[in-house]
């Protein structure tokens, strides 16, 4: 064992023994050391009862940066959504059309009510409008499926529904054929022809000029 630890402990008793005979003979001495010894406990205690409440200052203080960074993110979508919602105000009227020329399902009543308003305008005769098998309720099986047979193909979850019209007007009428066919192209539903035939024919009322398109009208789901 070290001697010298004897000496060392002589020294500092010796010290200490000083320092309490000062701090009772002393009365400025005992204040003061009672005054800091005081101050300590007090910052000792006080860390420990304040240690939860800063705590949860510090997790109020985070949660509040989270929902100011979470606000100014809706804020931005808000904006962004009002934005379109200006935008969609202002092309409803092409919206609505392009609904019109492209349906979402099989629409064929109204492709013939417009056939029928081109028949009473170009002065023609209509004797047959006949339309393919279109899902009316339930799943539409024909989506997706192409038209390779006539060299066309359609879109994924495209489908189409095929018609035939026949129409009539007298011999001389074949500039009104010729008008019916480039309105019926230019009609607001979007069709495709896939072939035009024209021919003659004769009956007790006299000669007649028979044309006959089959095309087909497809729509986007």
């Amino acid at each position: 064992m070290n001697p010298g630890w004897r000496r060392n402990y002589l020294r500092y008793k010796t010290y200490f023994l000083n320092v309490i005979g000062k701090y009772r003979d002393r009365a400025e001495v005992k204040a003061y050391l009672e005054i800091l010894l005081s101050l300590l406990t007090i910052s000792i205690f006080g860390i420990f009862a304040l240690r939860p409440t800063l705590v949860t200052i510090a997790g109020l203080i985070r949660e509040i940066e989270t929902k100011r960074e979470t606000l100014a993110k809706m804020d931005d979508k808000i904006q962004k959504l009002s934005q379109a919602q200006s935008l969609y105000d202002r092309e409803r009227s092409r919206i609505a059309l392009l609904n019109t020329a492209i349906p979402n399902r099989p629409t064929p009543e109204i492709f013939a009510r417009q056939i029928e308003g081109l028949s009473v305008k170009n002065s023609v005769s209509i004797f047959g409008i006949e339309t393919g098998s279109a899902t009316i309720l339930g799943e539409d099986t024909s989506v997706n499926q192409s038209t390779a047979s006539e060299g066309l193909s359609l879109p994924q979850n495209a489908g189409q529904v095929n018609y035939i019209v026949r129409l009539r007007s007298p011999i001389e009428g074949y500039q009104s054929l010729h008008s019916f066919l480039t309105d019926a192209e230019n009609l607001r539903t979007l069709n495709k022809f896939i072939s035009v035939d024209m021919s003659t024919v004769t009956d007790n009322e006299g000669r007649f000029l028979i044309l006959l398109i089959d095309g087909l009208l497809p729509y986007y789901k």
